[in-house]
């Protein structure tokens, strides 16, 4: 898939190897561009399919220069999966609602919280847009851990919260600038 952002051609197909279902990478390429920011500023964008199972990769980070694409477990909220069953069934931006939002954010602050180091999340959509107030962000914790998944074949899970392994978050975070868009769908 070849696309221009803000006016940026792309002369690399993004996600050579189609590791990201292309309707949703269309779908986020069109909300960046419907935004009318510099979409490629930063060098990257992040595109979280909650289609897939928290046992799976499902976080995939698309170098805009080169089209490469690295992929990381994450796991999804709560209130999006009432059975626990490892598949996020719902999103929800209601406060109190412990569900993962969708749609457009873009990274913003490190700071040092609960589960250490964290990154705040601006939501862009109307989807999205009470995720700084109910503190949507990014973190590592305990359950999103290998150890966890080999137990119980699953992540667990987080109050909407888009949580990684500490060693996955540090990798996320060495290749994912502030600043860089994030769209979740499934």
């Amino acid at each position: 898939m070849f696309f221009s952002i803000s006016g940026a051609a792309q002369s690399q197909p993004l996600d050579p190897d189609g590791r990201i279902q292309p309707a949703l990478l269309a779908r986020a390429i069109e909300a960046i561009e419907a935004r009318g920011h510099d979409g490629h500023a930063t060098g990257k964008i992040v595109v979280v399919d909650y289609s897939r199972h928290s046992s799976k990769e499902r976080v995939f980070v698309i170098d805009l220069e080169s089209g490469a694409v690295s992929a990381f477990r994450a796991a999804h909220g709560l209130g999006s999966d009432s059975d626990h069953d490892g598949f996020l069934d719902s999103f929800s931006s209601i406060p109190g609602s412990q569900a993962s939002p969708e749609g457009l954010l873009r990274l913003a602050e490190e700071y040092t919280g609960k589960h250490g180091q964290s990154f705040r999340l601006d939501g862009l959509d109307e989807s999205n847009k009470t995720s700084r107030a109910r503190a949507i962000v990014i973190h590592a914790a305990s359950y999103a851990e290998p150890g966890f998944l080999r137990q119980h074949g699953k992540l667990g899970r987080s109050n909407g919260c888009i949580v990684f392994s500490k060693v996955d978050l540090a990798r996320f975070i060495e290749t994912v600038p502030e600043g860089t868009f994030i769209f979740v769908g499934n």
